[in-house]
């Protein structure tokens, strides 16, 4: 067998394992360690699960392709916003979903957001969520861009009042 074609063949299987494994997807979507203060998350929707029809039970459509990360609110009232900055190529939507729901199964939404509207949490409950960020209703089919995405970690809570 000759070297040359050996050694192509080797390194596009590594690319295409390396381009799956970072695809953030329903099935394996990114764990966002989440509120605690964590950093920005930052990413693109390109390249990432395109299976989402809709969403919010028939509410909204995913008509490009989507970044979908694992959430886990431990507590009722953890945080209370999401911020969201969208980019060139599309207009950005997010949503809020229950994992037991299903990511791409039109289940209900929590809450919702876009770069102009922060999704809103104080009164979440706890949970296991997906953070579907994709293209607006309105986009192009495949529409996907950047994005940043960052919580206001965790506020502080009352442990104890007492008066003397």
């Amino acid at each position: 067998m000759n070297p040359y074609k050996t050694l192509m063949a080797a390194s596009a299987m590594v690319a295409l394992a390396a381009s799956s494994a970072n695809a953030q997807t329903c099935a394996d979507p990114l764990v966002w360690t989440f509120p605690s203060n964590s950093p920005p998350l930052t990413g693109t929707t390109c390249g990432h699960e395109t299976g989402i029809i809709s969403v919010c039970q028939g509410a909204d459509s995913a008509p490009g392709q989507a970044f979908i990360a694992s959430i886990t609110v431990t507590a009722q009232g953890t945080f209370t916003d999401i911020d969201f900055t969208g980019g060139a190529g599309y207009v950005l939507s997010a949503y809020l979903v229950p994992q037991a729901a299903g990511c791409n199964a039109d289940g209900p939404c929590t809450t919702v957001g876009d770069a102009s509207t922060n999704m809103l949490h104080g009164d979440i409950p706890p949970g296991a969520y997906y953070l579907i960020i994709t293209g607006a209703d309105f986009d192009p089919p495949n529409a996907c861009g950047p994005f940043t995405a960052a919580a206001n970690g965790t506020p502080v809570s009352l442990q104890a009042f007492s008066i003397d």
